[in-house]
């Protein structure tokens, strides 16, 4: 058996890759994650090794994605529900192509040809594969601002049932359409187009998307430096950022075992919710108006493990509001910054506020008030714009009970709700 090692941002991606050049019969042997790559800097991405027979490249049918609505491949001519087979000697062909589905055909036509071009040196073929790679980037940023809507979806593409129940079940849950129809979509090339797959192969798959999108913050290493963490909670109004740091500062797995101080910046000082917490938890909490008093602020409290600043809620688009935050920054100089947004928001404000406030560099995103809306998939929605590891999910107003790390299957358990119970 020969050994071969492809990267890509995803599994299934990386699959593709694999499946593409060696055909359908190759063995997944290891995946793991690769963090800056001499080739991808600053990015995590998925290696898969994947093994195959010496005679296997020559020998297998070259595996092709399956175009969606275009029919299955099958030996014999079958018929599943939305989907016609066509036999060999024919080419299945549909009365309509959007924009999105001719490009990829010509991608598909490219990715062949430069496949049967059969380098003789690894450099050669690493150069191939990269080519692939952004081809494929380039692909699927063209068919997302392609802009189009469920009904287009509908008309041009014809998925089974089962793949369709689940894109139904994204969508209500806050998923966005194009979005939604990508999750399934990947899936769907990944189990070669079959018709009779179980709904827990689809969403497994489907899973592997979302760990791409949603990485939690890493506690555990943070915490492992003997030096002072700073961190420093920032969103507008209303957003739950005091009672996320009293939850930050009680949640055993995050600062919990810590000795911590609350510094509030609330111009009208803490609230009584914030002195009652201190009571009863001996957290100590810190009046600090002042914010020009930082540097005395950080001396007096130089004995906490950590310090965790509450900013006023603000709104980031008041006049010179993002320039005063971040001559705040500059002089507190927090370890972290974590950007607080409620859930309950509607998703394109949300997108606008996580816009401006990735001026001031936040190093990860804590959700809240998950208890107040019925669309957690947006979540997936706000982390495909900026990128930020997840610190934990707010579920509500018990301190010492409503709060998850930022640990993706606390998502699956909301989006699959019975799917995922019994795990």
């Amino acid at each position: 058996m020969q050994v071969r090692m492809y990267l890509a941002e995803t599994l299934p991606k990386a699959l593709v890759k694999a499946k593409t050049e060696l055909g359908s019969d190759i063995v997944i042997l290891e995946t793991k994650n690769v963090v800056n790559h001499p080739d991808y800097p600053g990015k995590r991405m998925i290696q898969a090794t994947v093994g195959f027979e010496q005679e296997q490249k020559k020998a297998v049918r070259k595996w092709v994605p399956p175009t969606v609505g275009s029919g299955l491949r099958t030996k014999k001519t079958r018929t599943y529900p939305g989907l016609t087979s066509k036999p060999k000697s024919e080419k299945p062909v549909l009365k309509e192509k959007n924009k999105a589905d001719k490009n990829t055909n010509k991608f598909d036509t490219l990715i062949s040809d430069i496949l049967t071009r059969k380098p003789q040196d690894l450099n050669k073929e690493k150069n191939i594969l990269d080519e692939i790679s952004l081809l494929r980037k380039e692909i699927k940023e063209l068919s997302r601002k392609s802009g189009l809507n469920n009904k287009q979806i509908e008309a041009d593409e014809k998925l089974p049932e089962v793949y369709r129940k689940i894109e139904d079940a994204l969508k209500e849950n806050g998923i966005q359409d194009d979005m939604a129809y990508s999750f399934i979509k990947e899936a769907y090339l990944l189990l070669d187009g079959k018709a009779i797959v179980s709904e827990e192969e689809i969403i497994t798959l489907i899973k592997t998307e979302m760990d791409y999108l949603l990485k939690p913050v890493n506690f555990d290493r943070q915490l492992k430096s003997r030096k002072q963490k700073v961190i420093l909670l920032l969103g507008p109004t209303g957003v739950g950022k005091t009672t996320m740091a009293m939850k930050l500062a009680a949640h055993p797995d995050i600062y919990g075992n810590k000795k911590v101080t609350i510094i509030s910046t609330d111009p009208y000082g803490p609230s009584e919710a914030l002195k009652s917490f201190s009571r009863m938890s001996g957290t100590q909490i810190h009046e600090e108006k002042d914010i020009d008093q930082t540097e005395n602020m950080l001396e007096k409290y130089k004995s906490s493990d950590v310090l965790i600043v509450d900013t006023p809620g603000k709104s980031p688009f008041a006049p010179n509001q993002l320039d005063k935050m971040e001559s705040f920054i500059k002089r507190l100089k927090p370890t972290d910054i974590f950007l607080v947004l409620s859930v309950g928001s509607d998703l394109k404000d949300l997108v606008l506020l996580c816009a401006n406030y990735l001026l001031l560099k936040p190093t990860g995103i804590a959700f809240t008030k998950f208890d107040e809306t019925t669309q957690p998939g947006k979540v997936f929605s706000i982390l495909d714009v900026i990128s930020l590891p997840v610190a934990c999910f707010g579920n509500g107003k018990r301190i010492f009970i409503d709060l998850e790390k930022g640990n993706p299957q606390y998502m699956y358990n909301r989006i699959f709700k019975s799917k995922t119970e019994d795990e």
